[in-house]
């Protein structure tokens, strides 16, 4: 009993001086979020899936997009093909794809009947804006997301629509243009030679 008092008093000193709460945040940080663990845990079954396909080795980028698009655009200036190839999207493809641009999602929820409704679908405004700030004209770019108990989907900008076949598909009219949503393994599976010329 008396041990219980000592540890209940301890904790609460710590606490009026906040050193609790910056133990737990720290604690917190040290682990990682869930959803970005996530999202990591992803990115590399998605490597090791599009390595399979086009036997080439496909890693996580240390950076997004976001280093080399929108208003860091300028930064492309002072680096090397190869520097901005790694900084594009998530994944950085095998030298023989270099203007494949892969974007990563991962997450719980996707409202799929937003497609085939009037209007915009703003979670998918927002992955297509990523992509197009960090892309060049000439790259092939796709984003791949994975549904929590949906599966996995590619999104395919229309440009290149005539070049893939495609299966079951959603057409999206964004405010970016028109995009193809289908599901993933099919799409790579199906087109592997028509993206290994497009990305080369």
């Amino acid at each position: 009993m008396a041990v219980i008092v000592i540890i209940r008093s301890f904790l609460v000193s710590i606490n009026k001086r906040g050193i609790l709460g910056i133990l737990v945040r720290g604690i917190t940080v040290a682990g990682g979020s869930k959803s970005k663990n996530k999202g990591s845990g992803y990115e590399r079954d998605l490597c090791k899936f599009l390595g399979g396909v086009f036997n080439g080795s496909f890693i996580r980028s240390a950076n997004s997009g976001a280093f080399v698009g929108g208003f860091n655009a300028a930064r492309k200036a002072k680096l090397s093909d190869t520097q901005i190839r790694g900084q594009k999207g998530d994944l950085i493809s095998p030298d023989h794809m270099p203007k494949l641009v892969i974007e990563a999602k991962f997450y719980g929820e996707f409202r799929f009947h937003q497609l085939i409704q009037p209007g915009a679908v703003p979670q998918l405004d927002e992955w297509i804006a990523q992509c197009l700030d960090a892309s060049d004209e000439h790259d092939l770019w796709l984003i791949c997301f994975k549904i929590n108990l949906r599966g996995s989907f590619v999104v395919v900008p229309s440009k290149h629509a005539a070049e893939f076949t495609f299966g079951n598909h959603s057409v999206y009219n964004s405010e970016h243009g028109r995009f193809f949503v289908t599901e993933m393994t099919e799409f790579f599976t199906t087109n592997r030679e028509a993206v290994l010329r497009l990305s080369a």
